[in-house]
């Protein structure tokens, strides 16, 4: 090794209880990278560094021939009444003048200049991770002053060792960051090596050429996501990290104008974030930036459980396959692979028979991973909980018939106000409940795989920029989505894996930050409940999430007239369809039929009746709809004091009616009733519950 720094005296150290509990993950091996030795040392033995390195540059300016651009680096500084803007500097000197300013501490900055002042100013703990002094301050405007548990565990090998990561942890810790810092800080690196080359006239064959690394036309990184929401909002935190780098970030993601993707692929980004499906479509058409898919520094691949599943993203399988084809090329490329259940093994479908449906374990999970994306000895880093969730989650459920379920629905939207998630397994179900909570004038956001992707779009803004919104989705949104201020996420139907579960809960609880998660169970959907709470290791029944049933009779007459009114409408829009395509039919073929000969369906007065008693159900509705559900100051005790009967209903919840409040105390009095085997279907007594098992049992 070329300049070897000379050995330093180690002492011992006593290793707490933490880091034993963290095992291998908690240690990082001493190694040299780049010439550069990673040195944890007192403050005296820093300044001690510091003066050492001076006076190497000092004797190096005698020497003209072998002065390099550190030399003017430290010419600038010494000018007095002239401040350098790092963004104004060479790439190769911003580089050196990043490490520079990452050695020291905040206070030895203040005296060296103004140059890295107002970056290192309240993000030292960034410091410490070798992270670009570009990246920094975006960082600090984006008010991330230190890395989460995932991000300094993750970015010091992958910046200072190039290792691959294998990353596991839970939903809202950071992952996006994890591995974006180390793609941004090194492409930052190749750009300034290359430039140093050809200030140097070093032979240009040995990096990109000259017209690339001038336009930017080198294709450094690849990043995929299963979802079209996620690869844009994965491009969006990039672009905020990579704002003072000159680093370009497209998006590639169906749905959208593929001529407009393509002008954008024009421009040659460095970087390009995009679901399998339409960047194979455009690899395959010849796009002339994408050609270069085979030679990337870098492949992120985001949710990596569910992208290499079994018969899902054929595309991704040829893109892989593709790109492994170099062994050279393979070897030098970098991965990133994160998910959230990137260690869990959930129990296989019960049709699948023989060896294939033995269990994986982590490890064989792993294994499989590794194998199919080429990656030679990475570092694992899983921070995952036991539980698989996020430590702030509450976690409850509501057990109640299918006809129930839309009636607490309603409640819970109603009695516990604030921005909602529901999830449920199928695009009918999300459309029948868009229909009737519309009705019920809750305004519901709907989000499905058949809309089209503006309008998809449209409504998650819509979403974000109100604190009372709800939104109903499949899957299609359970994976990534960082929406801000998520309270609540119900699940109006079971989901069929733990995967799903987890990352449908973890669109709430991001960022330390508390959430609540409520499970609707039907009898039918006992045995998934069952399966989910056996493969994510619980012993115990989630609690039971309180419910005023004086509140249930009003909700009920509320949700039972809308779902005739429903109907009704349904009824008349079908005839209209049917009846309309039939006239178009005819008039097309220039035929005239008799009322007889027309096809069987409601006569003319039959729709006029249910015309007109949708109409009267419709103002039925909204006359109960403008009535307060829960006035101030109301008592069940005596409905009849004010002259009439009143039927309580909430409609103006007050503060104190939040959902996690509600839990919490209910927790913390222990008056439900504990169940210990999973899968007991039960609800209160005092709540006139019902014990659903294979028949009902009487309390």
């Amino acid at each position: 090794m070329k300049n070897r720094k000379p050995d330093l005296c180690w002492n011992a150290v006593n290793i707490g209880e933490d880091l034993q509990t963290l095992g291998l993950a908690g240690f990082e091996e001493l190694k040299e990278y780049d010439d550069n030795i990673i040195q944890t040392a007192s403050s005296a033995s820093k300044d001690k560094i510091l003066k050492k390195k001076k006076n190497k540059r000092r004797k190096k300016k005698k020497k003209p021939a072998e002065a390099d651009e550190s030399d003017s680096i430290i010419k600038t500084k010494k000018r007095k009444g002239r401040d350098t803007d790092p963004s104004e500097l060479p790439s190769s000197k911003r580089i050196r003048n990043e490490t520079i300013c990452s050695d020291v501490d905040s206070s030895e900055v203040v005296t060296d200049g103004d140059t890295c002042q107002s970056v290192v100013e309240g993000m030292e703990a960034w410091h410490g991770l070798n992270v670009p002094t570009q990246i920094i301050q975006a960082l600090s405007e984006l008010k991330f002053t230190k890395p989460t548990t995932i991000q300094s565990m993750v970015v010091p090998p992958a910046i200072l060792g190039k290792r691959d990561i294998l990353g596991a942890a839970e939903t809202g810790s950071g992952k996006t960051l994890a591995f974006g810092i180390p793609i941004i800080s090194g492409i930052l690196e190749q750009k300034g090596r290359c430039s140093e080359d050809q200030e140097n006239n070093v032979d240009i064959n040995k990096c990109e050429t000259k017209s690339q690394e001038k336009s930017g036309g080198k294709l450094y990184a690849l990043v995929l996501t299963p979802t079209r929401e996620l690869a844009i909002q994965v491009r969006n935190h990039l672009v905020a990290v990579a704002k003072y780098t000159g680093i370009k970030i497209s998006v590639v993601v169906g749905g959208l104008s593929a001529e407009k993707q393509e002008r954008l692929l024009r421009k040659r980004p460095d970087i390009v974030v995009a679901t399998p499906g339409r960047l194979w479509e455009l690899i395959q058409e010849g796009n002339p930036h994408l050609s270069q898919v085979d030679d990337i520094r870098y492949l992120a691949i985001d949710e990596t459980d569910r992208m290499l599943e079994r018969g899902h993203y054929e595309e991704l399988q040829k893109l892989l396959e593709r790109i492994n084809l170099d062994e050279g090329r393979k070897s030098s490329r970098q991965n990133f692979v994160f998910s959230a259940t990137l260690t869990l093994v959930h129990e296989p479908p019960r049709h699948l028979k023989g060896r294939a449906r033995k269990r994986l374990t982590p490890g064989q999970k792993l294994q499989g991973i590794i194998s199919l994306l080429g990656i030679t000895s990475p570092k694992v880093v899983d921070i995952t909980q036991e539980k698989g969730t996020a430590g702030t989650l509450l976690e409850s459920r509501i057990c109640c018939t299918l006809e129930e379920k839309d009636e607490y629905l309603y409640y819970l939207l109603q009695r516990h106000p604030g921005r909602t998630l529901v999830f449920c397994n199928s695009i009918s179900c999300v459309r029948r409940l868009t229909q009737l909570l519309q009705l019920l004038q809750c305004n519901p956001l709907p989000l499905h795989a058949n809309m089209m992707q503006r309008q998809r779009l449209k409504n998650l803004d819509r979403f974000r920029s109100d604190s009372n919104s709800v939104l109903l989705a499949t899957d299609v949104a359970a994976r990534g989505l960082d929406i801000p201020g998520v309270e609540h996420v119900i699940h109006y139907q079971v989901p069929r894996t733990s995967e799903s579960y987890i990352h449908r809960s973890g669109r709430t609880a991001r960022l330390e930050k508390e959430g609540l998660t409520i499970l609707l169970i039907d009898p039918t959907e006992v045995s998934y409940y069952t399966r989910l709470c056996r493969t994510l290791g619980r012993d115990k029944d989630l609690p039971l999430f309180p419910v005023d049933d004086s509140l249930i009779k009003g909700v009920k007459e509320r949700v039972h007239l809308a779902r005739e009114l429903d109907k009704l409408e349904l009824t008349c829009r079908r005839h209209h369809a049917k009846n309309n395509w039939f006239q178009k039919a005819i008039k097309d073929m220039d035929l005239v039929l008799d009322e007889k000969e027309l096809p069987p369906g409601l006569s003319r007065e039959a729709a006029v009746e249910v015309k007109r008693i949708a109409s009267l159900k419709r103002k039925q509705l909204n006359a109960l709809l403008s009535k307060p559900i829960f006035p101030r100051g109301f008592s069940g005790k005596y409905p009849t004091k004010t002259g009439q009967l009143q039927v309580p209903f909430v409609k103006a919840p007050v503060p104190e009616f939040a959902a996690i409040k509600v839990l919490q105390q209910m927790e913390k009095s222990k008056k439900h009733k504990t169940v210990r085997k999973p899968g007991a279907f039960v609800l209160l007594k005092k709540n006139k519950g019902r014990h659903y098992l294979k028949k009902k049992i009487n309390n």
